[in-house]
């Protein structure tokens, strides 16, 4: 049996949303994304480190492998000046992230320090980790302010 209604004829039914739902539904996204960006923010910063890092490996990988063939080791793989790796090692760091540059002269486990410098151009200054350093054994270490950072390298 349909079940016809003849008393409301004429009633439509509103489709749609209030003024105040919506304005609920963006109170709620604003506090989600003002949750998640800072998140988002520490991801990217984290990956930029993590390249970074790759990059001085394959440097050391170099160098070490120059030292080998040739007895002496090649310190123009990274240009200083520049802040970038030879290209022919695959470098993808972004110069507008980090600096690399290397010294030398120590001697021992401190021989040559490759160093990454952060810059503030694309905000990678803000990294918990600041300036990376590893030294001929493969020790690697994070100075932010001149205080050490632990827990960058793992």
């Amino acid at each position: 049996m349909i079940r016809i209604n003849r008393c409301k004829k004429n009633s439509r039914r509103q489709k749609g949303m209030t003024l105040i739902e919506l304005l609920i539904a963006l109170a709620i996204l604003g506090v989600l994304t003002a949750i998640a960006y800072p998140s988002y923010q520490e991801h990217v910063l984290k990956s930029h480190r993590a390249s970074v890092m790759s990059d001085m490996m394959k440097i050391q990988l170099e160098l070490e492998q120059h030292r080998t063939q040739s007895g002496s080791y090649d310190y123009t793989v990274v240009d200083n000046t520049a802040g970038t790796c030879n290209s022919r090692l695959g470098c993808q760091t972004d110069t507008d992230r980090y600096k690399l540059s290397i010294t030398s002269g120590a001697s021992g486990i401190d021989l040559y320090v490759i160093k990454a410098t952060p810059q503030s151009t694309l905000g990678q200054d803000k990294d918990k980790c600041g300036t990376l350093e590893m030294n001929a054994g493969s020790v690697g270490s994070a100075k932010k302010g001149g205080v050490n950072v632990d827990r960058c390298w793992n």
